[in-house]
C-alpha cells in the first residue's frame, strides 16, 4: 500500500481531493492541522494522510462508494444519496403495489428483494394500527390515516406516516406581530386549562419582544376576585388592567384601550357544563370584537376535549390553544381534537414560565411526540427507531 498526503484549507476540500484520485481505494490514516507560511502569515491547513491500495500512481474514476467520512463534509452527495433510496423504495413499492393488483399477493421473484410485505391485505391488519390505539388516536382516525400509509418496509412506514400526520394537522392563527389597527383577542375555556398564564405569555412576547404597546381587560362575572395572578403579572410588566362584570364595563375598557396596539382579555373560567355562566359571559363580551381563542388543557382524555370544543362553540373561535402539553403523558387526543375540530391550532404550552413556555403550534413537534408514543408501543420492532422522526 502507497501512502499519500493531502494538504487544503478544508477537511472537505482534501476529501474531495482525494475522492476524485482514488475513490474508494484510499483509506484515511492520519488527520492534523498545520500551520503552513512565512512567519507573519501562517494559515491553518488540513493534512491528511491517505493509504492507497495497489501499486498504479495514476487517478481512477471515481465509483459510487464514497471514502469514509465524506458524508459528514459533503451534504450534497449524502442527499443525492438518499434520494437514491428512497427511489429504490418506491420502485420496489410500485412493483409489489401492481402485483399484489393483479394476483392479490407479492410476486415470489420481489420476495428477496423485500424484507415484509409491502401492503396490508386491510387497514385493521395494519402493524402501526394498534400502537397508534395505545397512543391514544381514536381508531377511525387512525385507520383514515394509515390509509395513506403503503406497508412499505418498516424502516419508512413510520415517515410516511408522519409526511401523513403533519400533512393533516390543521395550523394557524397566531396574532400578527404588527398591525395597523388595535387588536383585540379574547382567551375563554374550561377551568384550570391555564388561560390567565397563557395571557401573561402573550403580553410579555408582543411587548417585551415586539416592542407593541399592550393592555390587559379581565372579565369577571362572578365578581370573585379571582384575578391577583393577572394583577401580578400587570404590575410585573408595567400594562394597564382593567377589569369589567358585565357588557357596560367591558365597553369601558376597550373606550380606554382604543390606543393600544393589542389588547388582551382574560375571562374566568366555570365549569364547561355550567351553560348559564358561559351564556352570561358569551352576553358580556359581545362588544369585543377581535380574535377568540379556546384553551385547552392537553391533559384531558378526547371525550373531555371534544365535549368542551362543542360547548365553547357559541363563542365562535377562530383558534384553539393547547395548554401543558409538558404535563400529557400522551398526545393522541391532542390529534383527536384537532382533526375533529373546525379550529386550527395555534399555540401550545409547554411549562410555567413566562413568556419561555409558549410557542406557535408546530404540526411536526406534535407528531413526533405522537409517533415517539407509537415507537414505544411498537418496540417489539427495532427497525422503527428514534432516527426515523428527524
Amino acid at each position: 500500500m502507497q501512502t499519500k498526503t493531502y494538504l487544503a484549507p478544508t477537511k472537505l476540500e482534501a476529501l474531495l481531493k482525494i475522492r476524485e484520485e482514488h475513490g474508494a481505494d484510499a483509506v484515511i490514516l492520519s488527520e492534523r492541522t498545520v500551520q503552513k507560511g512565512k512567519l507573519f502569515g501562517k494559515k491553518p491547513m488540513v493534512e491528511i494522510v491517505v493509504g492507497i491500495k495497489g501499486a498504479e500512481p495514476e487517478p481512477t474514476p471515481a465509483p459510487k462508494v464514497e471514502p469514509k467520512g465524506i458524508d459528514e463534509y459533503d451534504p450534497t452527495q449524502t442527499r443525492l444519496r438518499k434520494l437514491e433510496r428512497e427511489m429504490q423504495e418506491i420502485r420496489a413499492l410500485v412493483q409489489t403495489m401492481h402485483a399484489y393488483i393483479t394476483n392479490g399477493a407479492t410476486p415470489a421473484s420481489e420476495s428477496s428483494a423485500i424484507e415484509t410485505p409491502l401492503i396490508a391485505a386491510t387497514v385493521d391488519e395494519h402493524p402501526l394500527l394498534r400502537p397508534l390505539l395505545q397512543a391514544g388516536v381514536e381508531q377511525e382516525i387512525a385507520q383514515e390515516l394509515l390509509r395513506r400509509v403503503p406497508r412499505i418496509p418498516q424502516n419508512a412506514a413510520i415517515d410516511a406516516l408522519k409526511r401523513t400526520l403533519i400533512a393533516r394537522l390543521p395550523i394557524g392563527g397566531v396574532l400578527p406581530r404588527e398591525s395597523r389597527h388595535r387588536q383585540v383577542a379574547v382567551l375563554v375555556g374550561p377551568t384550570g386549562v391555564g388561560k390567565t398564564t397563557t395571557i401573561a405569555k402573550l403580553a410579555a412576547i408582543h411587548a417585551l419582544d415586539y416592542n407593541r404597546k399592550v393592555a390587559l381587560l379581565s372579565l369577571d362575572t362572578y365578581r370573585i376576585g379571582a384575578i391577583q395572578q393577572l394583577r401580578t403579572y400587570a404590575e410585573l410588566m408595567k400594562m394597564p388592567l382593567h377589569i369589567a362584570t358585565n357588557t357596560e364595563e367591558v365597553e369601558e375598557g376597550l373606550e380606554l384601550f382604543s390606543d393600544y396596539d393589542l389588547v388582551l382579555v382574560d375571562t374566568i373560567g366555570r365549569g364547561q357544563r355550567d351553560e348559564a355562566h358561559l351564556q352570561s359571559m358569551r352576553e358580556a363580551l359581545q362588544p369585543v370584537k377581535g380574535t377568540v381563542y379556546l384553551a385547552l388543557s392537553a391533559t384531558a382524555d378526547t371525550a373531555t376535549l371534544l365535549d368542551a370544543a362543542r360547548r365553547f362553540a357559541l363563542f365562535e373561535p377562530d383558534a384553539i390553544i393547547l395548554t401543558k402539553l409538558d404535563e400529557a403523558a400522551r398526545l393522541g387526543n391532542c390529534v383527536n381534537l384537532a382533526l375533529r375540530s373546525e379550529q386550527p391550532l395555534a399555540y401550545f404550552t409547554t411549562g410555567q414560565r413566562v413568556p419561555e413556555d409558549i410557542c406557535n403550534a408546530d404540526a411536526q413537534m406534535l407528531a413526533c411526540r405522537v409517533l415517539s408514543e407509537v415507537l414505544e408501543c411498537h418496540a417489539k420492532h427495532p427497525r422503527l427507531t428514534q432516527g426515523q422522526l428527524l
